[in-house]
């Protein structure tokens, strides 16, 4: 598996394994929804770059699956200190902006 799909795979699953710690007693049912839209846009995101090809030896999609590899970090940190479920939602939401940005580099089959 070339790199730009395995970032987009491992945010997927990782937010999808995540959802029962996202959805704490203080979240609110925007934030909820929003934790759920983003995870809908990462699985998006990973079934159209496994539809496609994704050329890793672009120098932009190499910054860019860099970018997600730090985001991803961010990502299972703000996790594991979830008081702040606003935080955490907008990690999400730059962790998936990436993602976004990558699966925009899918070319079709």
């Amino acid at each position: 598996m070339n790199p730009p799909l395995a970032v987009l795979e491992k945010q997927y699953f990782f937010l999808q394994g995540s959802l029962p710690d996202l959805m704490s007693p203080g979240a609110t049912p925007e934030e909820l929804d929003a934790i759920r839209k983003a995870i809908v846009q990462s699985r998006t995101n990973y079934w159209k770059a496994i539809n496609g090809v994704l050329h890793d030896d672009d120098p932009e999609v190499k910054s860019l699956v860099s970018q997600m590899n730090a985001a991803q970090l961010n990502l299972e940190a703000g996790l594991k200190t979830l008081g702040n479920v606003a935080k955490v939602l907008n990690v999400i939401t730059k962790a998936v902006d990436i993602g976004s940005q990558i699966a925009a580099k899918v070319v079709a089959l």
